[in-house]
C-alpha cells in the first residue's frame, strides 16, 4: 500500500496535497522540508526528466519522481511494484501540470485552490492500492496445519492477517514453530546445516526479506533455499491481503 503521498512546490517547499492512505504516520512539514532537500539530488542525477529515486527506509521505501517543477512523493510498502507506483506518480504530475501549471508561476501561497484535485490523485492511486501485489509467504508443511488452525481460530473473530500484521509478529515465535524438518534434507545434500536451520524461517510470518534479514544472507540464497523447498514438497505459500 501506499501509505502517504505528497505533491510538493519545487521553489517553496511547501506541501501542495497530501493524501494519507495507511497507518505510517509523518509529521508532513517535516517531510516536505526533507524531500526538498532531497529534490537537488534528484535532479542531479534525472536532471528533472521524471525518473524515479527509491529511498529504503526499512520496513517502507520512499519513492520520489521530480518533474515540472513538481516533487511527487510517496511511502510505500516493500512489496508494493515500484514501475506502477512511477508510472502514477508521473501520471499525476502531468495532470497537475497541465492544469495548474499557469498558476504555479505567480502562486500566492494559497494551497486551497488544489483542493479539487485530491480526487484525481485518489483515483490515479486507486486510494492507495495502485501498486498492490498479492503477497506470498513461504510455509514450511510441517507447520501449515497449525498455522491455518491458528488462523480459523482468528477469523471467528472477524479479523484476518494482514501485511501490517507480519510487522508486529514476525518476531514471535508460535510453540508450532518449534517442529522440524527430516534431517535426512542435511544426509541427502539438499540443505547444508546453517540452510536447515535458516528453513524453519518460513513459518507463514516471514517474508523472503525477513528471513534474509534475520539469518545473514542476501534475499537470492534465500530464494533458492525456498525454491528447493518447494520442489521437495516440503513447503507451500499462504497469501496475504
Amino acid at each position: 500500500m501506499l501509505h502517504n503521498f505528497y505533491l510538493i512546490h519545487q521553489y517553496t517547499g511547501i506541501c501542495l496535497i497530501h493524501r494519507k492512505y495507511g497507518s505510517i504516520e509523518f509529521n508532513q512539514d517535516l517531510v516536505s522540508g526533507f524531500l526538498t532537500a532531497l529534490k537537488d539530488f534528484s535532479v542531479e542525477f534525472s536532471k528533472g526528466s521524471g525518473e524515479l529515486k527509491v529511498i529504503d527506509m526499512q520496513i517502507f521505501y520512499l519513492l520520489l519522481v521530480f518533474k515540472e517543477g513538481v516533487l511527487c512523493t510517496a511511502a510505500a510498502d516493500k512489496n508494493d511494484d515500484a514501475k506502477i507506483t512511477h508510472k502514477a506518480l508521473t501520471d499525476i504530475i502531468d495532470r497537475f501540470v497541465a492544469k495548474f501549471g499557469d498558476q504555479l508561476e505567480g502562486w500566492s501561497g494559497d494551497v486551497r485552490i488544489f483542493r479539487d484535485f485530491e480526487s484525481i490523485i485518489d483515483e490515479i492511486l486507486k486510494t492507495g492500492k495502485v501498486a498492490e501485489i498479492q503477497l506470498k509467504i513461504p510455509i514450511l508443511k510441517i507447520f501449515k496445519k497449525d498455522f491455518l488452525k491458528s488462523q480459523k481460530q482468528i477469523a471467528k473473530k472477524g479479523l484476518i492477517l494482514s501485511e501490517e500484521d507480519l510487522r508486529e509478529v514476525k518476531d514471535v515465535k508460535p510453540e508450532w514453530t518449534a517442529k522440524r524438518l527430516p534431517k535426512q534434507v542435511i544426509a541427502q545434500g539438499v540443505l547444508d546445516e546453517e540452510e536447515f536451520d535458516i528453513a524453519h524461517l518460513a513459518d507463514g510470518f516471514h517474508t523472503l526479506s525477513d528471513i534474509a534479514e534475520e539469518s545473514g544472507r542476501p534475499v537470492p540464497e534465500i530464494q533458492k533455499i525456498v525454491n528447493n523447498l518447494d520442489k521437495l514438497e516440503l513447503l507451500s505459500f499462504v497469501e496475504i491481503k
